[in-house]
C-alpha cells in the first residue's frame, strides 16, 4: 500500500533540514511520539549528504487480525534508517526504512525536500507491504493508518520546533 503526504514549512530548506538532523530535535520528536529507550546509532550529515538511524520502542496502537495478536506487543522495537543526498541547491532527497520487529511488515520510502531560504515542502512517499496469505492487506491497512497518524504528529513536532 502506498501513502503520499504533503507537508509545507514556513522556515527554509536549511532550517528544516537542521532540526531533521538534530539530536535534541530528534529526541524530543520521538518524546512526542510516546517513544522510550529511544537510541540514535548514527547521525551524519555534511553539505551532499546525511544519514540518521533512530532505534527506539513505540506502543503500536493498532487493532490486528486474531492471528496476529500474539505478535503484537505493548511496546515494539522499532528501527528507522534515513539515507540523505542533496540534488540541487533546493531539494534534499532521501530513502529510508523502518523495521518493525516481530511484525511481518516492511516500510519503506522516500523524501523530496524542495524550497529555499524562506520556506519548503517535505513531499513523504510510503509503501507499506506485508506478505502474510490472506490477511496481508488487512494487515498493512491497519500499519497505514498507524504510521499516517504518527508522521502527521512528527510533522506538527518539527513544525512547533521551527516556530
Amino acid at each position: 500500500m502506498e501513502v503520499a503526504m504533503e507537508h509545507p514549512y514556513e522556515a527554509g530548506i536549511d532550517a528544516v533540514l537542521g532540526a531533521f538532523f538534530d539530536k535534541q530535535h530528534i529526541l524530543f520528536r520521538n518524546e512526542q511520539l510516546g517513544c522510550r529507550n529511544v537510541r540514535i546509532i548514527d547521525l551524519k550529515r555534511d553539505d551532499v549528504t546525511a544519514k540518521v538511524v533512530v532505534e527506539r520502542e513505540l506502543a503500536l496502537k493498532m487493532n490486528v487480525p486474531g492471528i496476529l495478536a500474539s505478535v503484537n506487543r505493548d511496546w515494539s522495537q522499532i528501527r528507522h534508517e534515513e539515507h540523505w543526498f542533496r540534488k540541487d541547491a533546493g531539494e534534499w532527497h532521501c530513502e529510508f526504512r523502518v523495521r518493525i520487529k516481530g511484525l511481518p511488515v516492511r516500510i519503506r520510502g522516500s523524501m523530496q525536500l524542495q524550497g529555499d531560504a524562506s520556506r519548503c515542502t517535505n513531499l513523504v512517499t510510503l509503501d507499506i507491504y506485508c506478505d502474510v496469505p490472506l490477511f496481508g492487506k488487512q494487515i498493512a491497512g491497519v500499519v497505514v493508518d498507524d504510521t499516517r497518524a504518527r508522521i502527521h504528529q512528527e510533522y506538527k513536532a518539527i513544525r512547533n520546533l521551527l516556530q
